[in-house]
């Protein structure tokens, strides 16, 4: 996987360059030339998504469950590919540099989810050293996936078989939120996917005919979403359970599982069919996905421990908790965020200290 010579990289919490740059004051950063702003822009949406998404899930009304089905169908999926995609340009998958980048912050505010939650939930059920903490999960599977990635690129046919084993995990009951290990595997075909892609293909999926496909299939997926908001049980396409634990037998869990696999895999092609143009607001916010993904579940917890104050209707809550999403990631991106919290996410902010003491 040669890198070309246009630098297409940009900031999915995974590259390298943009733990470096996410979190350190310089990930103001959205530089022309130096990184692909039309992934930064795509990489913003998909974050505003997710805050969105857990925002809203509290939420018990007719539109906040479709919008939110709507969401979960393609949005993790399309963050894990453009991860993999970014993998690509990471200058090392040593496990050292990983668990620098990624197990640090998960340790750290695997500790903070753990204090809030003592204060704002009524049931408190402490830490589990094998299950990570609520969006925690995320950061364990990257650090998988990424550790993976050589070998990955070299597997004929990696896609397919990656769909095969995530089809298959579900039919064991020991593979579950433990590690991660279910979603590791649920969606390793994305990142497979992404890893995978070639360049010239970006040129025919941003065609006129593929974007006007791509806009017809969400809006089908969403009239999916609200026609069958009652009947589906969301947990499906968190990908995070055994087909037992979800209360089907195995044949149904496979067809259940490769039905959202599917889905999750045309849907964010037709995202990406929407790549290219470029947005200086949606790629800052883009460029510093780590920020926004670590940040946004503590300012939520309350909500989700406790839920909403009786007599909030869901027409005035959705759309202000959807203001809030967009507000709130815009200034957990902001450099002097990124820079304040930045000893919380990073490693090498330590390491800079001590050595300029020692």
């Amino acid at each position: 996987m040669a890198r070309p010579d246009d630098d297409r990289r940009g900031a999915v919490m995974d590259a390298e360059e943009s733990t470096e740059e996410v979190t350190t004051a310089d990930a103001e950063a959205v530089k022309p030339g130096a990184r692909d702003l039309s992934l930064d822009t795509m990489a913003g949406v998909l974050i505003i998504l997710v805050v969105i998404g857990h925002a809203i899930e509290p939420l018990e009304g007719r539109m906040s469950e479709a919008l939110l089905q709507w969401i979960f169908l393609f949005h993790m999926p399309a963050f894990v590919f453009l991860s993999g995609y970014l993998t690509r340009w990471a200058s090392t998958t040593s496990a050292r540099a990983l668990a620098e980048r990624l197990l640090f912050p998960f340790v750290v505010f695997e500790l903070l989810h753990f204090a809030l939650a003592s204060i704002v939930s009524p049931d408190p059920t402490g830490i589990s050293p094998l299950t990570p903490a609520w969006t925690l999960w995320y950061l364990v599977a990257l650090f998988v996936w990424r550790l993976g990635a050589p070998w990955i690129s070299r597997i004929p046919a990696a896609v397919t078989l990656a769909a095969c084993a995530a089809l298959l995990a579900g039919t064991v009951d020991v593979i579950g939120e433990e590690l991660s290990l279910s979603r590791i595997i649920g969606f390793l075909p994305f990142f497979a996917a992404g890893l995978l892609w070639q360049d010239e293909w970006w040129d025919r999926v941003r065609t006129p005919g593929m974007r006007a496909a791509a806009a017809l299939s969400f809006v089908v997926a969403f009239a999916w979403s609200w026609s069958s908001h009652a009947d589906v049980d969301r947990s499906a396409l968190f990908l995070s359970s055994s087909y037992g634990d979800l209360g089907v037998i195995d044949a149904a869990g496979i067809a259940q599982r490769a039905g959202v696999l599917a889905v999750g895999g045309l849907l964010t092609v037709a995202l990406m069919a929407f790549s290219g143009p470029v947005s200086g607001r949606l790629a800052s916010v883009g460029a510093a996905t780590l920020s926004v993904y670590l940040l946004h579940p503590l300012v939520l917890m309350p909500s989700h421990e406790r839920g909403f104050p009786e007599g909030w209707s869901e027409a005035v809550l959705l759309p202000a908790l959807i203001v809030g999403s967009i507000t709130f990631a815009w200034l957990a991106s902001r450099p002097r965020v990124v820079a304040a919290t930045r000893p919380l996410m990073d490693l090498r902010w330590w390491r800079e200290r001590l050595g300029q003491r020692a």
